[in-house]
């Protein structure tokens, strides 16, 4: 048994497990990938850092800070949890019991259907206006979306 299980290995699981282990509990972080910030080809307008960094690379300081830490990082896909007066993580590979569970599992975007846009995301291709304009100054753009959240971007 652990003391926290966090289900997510995207930036926000990585950012609990900080505190998690600073606390002092022992952490295991679940998660099938590093989340949507990967795809990031570089950030500019992130704290502390002077020149531009890549999403994997800002993610890959986190995990090591996390198991520098202590963390158990565990690669697999949760299937459900259950609780029996403590909470039981079953996943593909194996099943784990925990005091805690924190769900950090991001959220996933609608994609759209355009033959090779994975290709170019996160190198042309943003979900952000507002993160990622600054790289497109002066360019002609395409907003694709309904509603008032593409309206407003």
């Amino acid at each position: 048994m652990v003391d926290v299980v966090i289900v997510g290995s995207g930036p926000a699981g990585i950012s609990a497990a900080l505190y998690t282990l600073r606390s002092g509990l022992e952490t295991m972080i679940i998660g099938r990938d590093k989340g949507a910030l990967a795809k990031a080809d570089k950030i500019e307008n992130y704290y502390g850092f002077s020149e531009p960094i890549s999403g994997i690379e800002l993610i890959n300081r986190g995990i090591q800070a996390a198991k520098r830490l202590g963390a158990k990082l565990v690669s697999d896909e949760v299937l459900g949890i259950q609780y029996n007066g403590n909470f039981v993580i079953k996943t593909k590979l194996m099943e784990v019991e925990a005091k805690g569970v924190i769900l950090a599992t991001g959220s996933s975007r609608n994609t759209p259907n355009i033959e090779g846009i994975k290709t170019y995301e996160g190198k042309g291709v943003s979900y952000c206006a507002v993160c990622d304009g600054f790289f497109f100054r002066g360019k002609d753009v395409c907003v694709i979306g309904e509603g008032s959240y593409a309206l407003h971007e």
